[in-house]
């Protein structure tokens, strides 16, 4: 054997010594072991710490991948996948093999990994802390108080009370009693920041009951915060260490929030300002902070991530701080650093290990602690008057556990305060909890049940029964304003006619944990995402102060995940009763007619709306860039503006909101309507009912434009598709508005030849058409949900006829909407 060899076998020895309280393992390692020599210098790069690290790594973040991905079709989430790829790689499965254990799992290999990977936790828990707005536990209603107390009170009260009778009955040891009462505290308590990610990865964050579990999970943790402090105070021990360990602590705390927090905050503010930039933030400083109050931490004694977390909670969430640090911290810390620091739970969970002694015992008043935690929180909700479906799916929400319970569970092994086996029964109880409650959840809560029915709105009943227009505008910054005030502009608002918008300001959720969804003058005026919004209220009001008594707008803002951002904008048309919903097309044209940006998210949005709206649904391809017209200052209306008229209820929709642009007396309408030659010589109608309508709406225009000059009637007679596009490609650049239904009979023989291929089929085939580089013209493209007629009672019908000249200038039924005010013009004259 070489001496290289032999070095490398002699790297590392290990035996048995007497610790202070017990006999303990001790492993000696030999300097300048970090990097290997190479595989051609016969060197074994697994007996060197470096290469050793980085197979570890590599093994436990793919594993994890394939885990999930396995895994995802039942809804669990990535915290589950790491732990199993633990337990897998782990001395539960691979680890039976002492040679594999050996190579890929030495006892100085784990120290390495562990120290590499509590750096990563520490700096995900600040950024967890980060996600947090403190101020979420004042805002709290009485119902989540309710509900998060009996979620943490019933099970801890009663699991503690099961703990005296079985101590009492069965002669418990201290060591056992003292284990079990452990348990108690950490199955009792709902982490905000698991509760947050659990919604999150289900796509609930944003819903009725996903607002409700943020407010309980905080409420919950808050008392499971309240009750550590008083077992470290007062029951652990009570020496006076353990009380001015308590008092160090509570300093760090007061200095984090009255000294770091403000001082982070200054700096933030002095860079955007030297620097111009608003979203720049002081990343090193911040750094050098996070890593001091960490090593503060660890000099009292606790955790590094318990000063992380503090810290993170202190600053404020969202944009700047928020969202910067998530940015840069993220891929590091939760993609890379965390699944080793979840995995290592696994690798330290053996179910050979799990024998007979009191393992029933424990595992009962652990499965006694979910069911106390399940029933309390399901009956103080059903005490709150929430449907019993609702109440269940909360309270499995309040019973998923994560990321803290695993830290908490593998910091209490370390210290002895958990036993090997009671250790294994919380790992894979947790497993085993965590993921049932995520599927039934999924199976019992649709968050679009409460707009999902039978009956739509649609613009056609609007009309039939002269009822007032209620349009609901989704903007995602100030570029879509302008184009989106147009529209409003050629729908004509009069008082005769008056229009109720509501503008839903849609923001991604970035650096922050709860979704929001508020009036705009009820935003934090420090969030940086108030600015924006403020400039998109702006552009609309002065429409609105241009248009008194005949238009009135409420403003709103969403914050919340892009993959459930839909049921925002749903909940809000229910509950505002719109009834068209226009969200811009997921394309940015450049000012020469190219697409200049692709995001896949808005058209993820768009499919969902389609798919779950309680109105219809318009998707508004805004080429204002290339018309040269980007500013709401610049008074420019609409002049020309086109319908296509083929067949079937989305063009009916169309051609009825055309109908009220063709009313505005400044705006030229051009409806073209294509027949098929067949058309003329027979008359086949397959829906007598729908075919009426279509008829009685195409004579009602054919009757405006023999009335009025600038609404023009044009037939098209076609063969098939291709003379469709020659017809549609004539169009050039004579509007600067094509209104279009999205679905036609695809067997239509004006459409033969199109209905092949489809870049775009969330615009239908006309619509695809029009997204296409070729035009220059915006596009609105038209969708009437399917459903009955909806029964609508009269609080928005307007006046039968026109009022008198001595008439109030606004409608009484208008001014008295939700929030809104009247206007009388006639006190400023």
């Amino acid at each position: 054997m070489s001496k290289l060899d032999l070095e490398e076998v002699n790297s590392m020895q290990r035996g048995k010594v007497h610790g202070p309280f017990l006999v303990e393992n001790m492993v000696c390692q030999k300097n300048h072991m970090l990097t290997s020599k190479g595989v051609f210098l016969g060197s074994d790069p697994l007996k060197y710490a470096m290469p050793l690290m980085l197979l570890q790594m590599s093994v436990i973040i793919i594993t994890s991948r394939l885990l999930y991905r396995l895994l995802k079709p039942l809804k669990q989430g990535m915290i589950s996948a790491q732990v199993l790829a633990g337990i897998i790689l782990g001395p539960s499965l691979f680890g039976q093999s002492s040679a594999y254990m050996q190579m890929f799992l030495p006892i100085s290999g784990k120290i390495t990994l562990q120290t590499l990977s509590n750096l990563g936790f520490f700096i995900h828990l600040f950024l967890l802390g980060l996600r947090i707005d403190a101020s979420i536990i004042r805002k709290a209603g009485s119902k989540a108080i309710l509900i998060g107390t009996a979620s943490y009170a019933l099970p801890f009260s009663l699991g503690n009370l099961t703990v005296l009778f079985l101590k009492n009955t069965y002669n418990l040891p201290p060591d056992v009693v003292h284990c079990i009462s452990t348990v108690i505290s950490l199955n009792a308590m709902t982490s905000f920041p698991v509760t947050t990610t659990v919604l999150a990865e289900l796509n609930i964050l944003n819903s009725d009951l996903g607002r409700l579990a943020t407010n309980c999970s905080i409420v919950c943790e808050a008392f499971s915060w309240i009750v550590a402090l008083v077992f470290r105070m007062f029951l652990r021990d009570g020496t006076l260490a353990s009380v001015w360990s308590f008092v160090w602590v509570t300093a760090l705390i007061l200095v984090i929030f009255f000294v770091c927090r403000p001082a982070i905050i200054w700096l933030t503010e002095r860079r955007s300002i030297s620097i111009d930039k608003a979203g720049e933030i002081p990343f090193f400083p911040i750094i050098m902070v996070l890593l001091t109050i960490s090593l503060t931490s660890e000099v009292l004694g606790v955790h590094a991530a318990f000063g992380a977390f503090w810290l993170g909670v202190s600053l404020p969430d969202g944009p700047p701080l928020g969202t910067g640090l998530t940015t840069k911290l993220e891929m590091f810390a939760t993609s890379l650093m965390l699944p080793c620091f979840i995995s290592i739970s696994g690798l330290q969970t053996n179910f050979f290990i799990i024998g007979e002694s009191h393992v029933k015992i424990i595992e009962a008043v652990i499965l006694i602690t979910y069911g106390c935690k399940f029933l309390g929180t399901a009956a103080a909700s059903a005490y709150c008057n929430i449907q019993i479906g609702d109440a269940f799916s909360l309270a499995l929400l309040m019973c998923c556990q994560g990321v803290i319970e695993i830290y908490t569970c593998v910091m209490w092994k370390d210290e002895k305060v958990l036993n090997t086996e009671c250790f294994n029964l919380l790992i894979i109880t947790l497993l085993l909890v965590t993921g049932i409650s995520r599927f039934l959840v999924v199976c019992l809560y649709d968050p679009s049940k409460r707009y999902r029915s039978k009956s739509k709105r649609t613009i056609l009943d609007t009309r039939q029964r002269n009822l007032q227009f209620r349009l609901l505008l989704c903007v995602y910054n100030v570029e879509n304003v302008p184009s989106m005030v147009n529209l409003l502009e050629a729908s004509y608002p009069s008082r005769f006619s008056p229009i109720s918008v509501f503008t839903l300001h849609l923001v991604e959720l970035k650096g922050r944990a709860h979704a929001v969804l508020v009036p705009h003058h009820q935003m934090n005026k420090l969030d940086p995402n108030t600015v924006q919004s403020t400039h998109i209220v702006n552009g609309f009001q002065r429409f609105e102060q241009q248009n008194q008594g005949t238009l009135m707008a409420q403003h709103f803002t969403a914050a919340a995940p892009f993959s459930s951002i839909n049921d925002d904008i749903c909940t809000l048309a229910l509950d505002k009763k719109a009834t068209l919903i226009v969200i811009p097309f997921h394309k940015q044209y450049a000012i020469d007619g190219t697409v200049d940006h692709v995001n896949p998210s808005i058209r993820n949005i768009n499919l969902n709306v389609l798919e779950k709206a309680p109105c219809s649904v318009g998707i508004f391809i805004d080429r204002g860039e290339t018309e040269g017209r980007r500013s709401v200052l610049m008074s420019y209306t609409w002049r020309n503006v086109a319908v296509i008229f083929i067949e079937g209820r989305d063009d009916a929709e169309a051609l009825a909101f055309s109908m009220r642009i063709a009313e505005h007396p400044e705006v030229s309408v051009t409806m073209i309507h294509f027949r098929h030659k067949s058309s003329l010589q027979q008359n086949h109608v397959v829906d007598v009912e729908s075919e009426l309508a279509e008829s009685y709406l195409i004579n009602d225009f054919k009757n405006f434009a023999m009335s009025k000059p600038k609404i023009s009637y044009r037939e098209e007679i076609v063969r098939d598709g291709v003379e469709t596009t020659q017809v549609i490609s004539s169009l050039g650049d004579s509007y600067d508005l094509v209104v279009v239904g999205r679905d036609h009979d695809l067997e239509s023989a004006v459409l033969y030849g199109l209905t092949d291929w489809s870049e775009c089929p969330e615009l239908g085939v006309i619509g695809d058409m029009f997204a296409s580089s070729d035009f220059h013209f915006s596009v609105l493209v038209i969708h009437q949900q399917e459903g009955d007629s909806l029964a609508m009672d009269n609080s928005y019908k307007l006046p039968a006829s026109p009022h008198r000249v001595g008439d109030p200038r606004v409608h009484p039924r208008f001014s008295v909407e939700e929030g809104f005010t009247s206007v009388d013009l006639h006190s400023n004259r």
